[in-house]
């Protein structure tokens, strides 16, 4: 989140995985402003007042719009990682197929390999 990234990445990461964990765990919907202010409030990383002003003024829109500009082509989905040397890899540790049309359909996880973002990481500091 471009916002919370403006007060610090220690913030975005914080925020990020907070929404993560609301939308995929929790199912709560992350679209909605009110929903996305109390995820974050509860972020000891984040000014959630200064994220309020953030999003209420769309003060991060234009660097999200040019990052999206930028990368829209390369994003597969999420998670997807973009190492140092270059390389990217788009759900690490997970092998599924479709069943039905992809995006219609269903995904099945036919593997997961939990050390994969150890491997990252190491990949990542060289």
């Amino acid at each position: 989140m471009h916002t919370a990234k403006a007060q610090s990445y220690a913030a975005a990461e914080q925020t990020d995985m907070a929404l993560r964990l609301a939308f995929f765990r929790d199912s709560r919907c992350i679209s909605l402003h009110h929903e996305v202010l109390d995820i974050a409030s509860v972020c000891d990383r984040v000014d959630a007042d200064a994220l309020a002003e953030d999003l209420d003024t769309g003060s991060a829109r234009g660097a999200m719009m040019r990052d999206y500009r930028e990368y829209h082509d390369k994003v597969q989905g999420s998670p997807h990682f973009f190492l140092p040397d270059g390389s990217d890899v788009h759900n690490p540790g997970i092998n599924l197929r479709w069943e039905g049309e992809p995006g219609a359909g269903s995904p099945v996880v036919e593997n997961d390999t939990p050390g994969a973002y150890e491997v990252l990481v190491r990949r990542a500091l060289g």
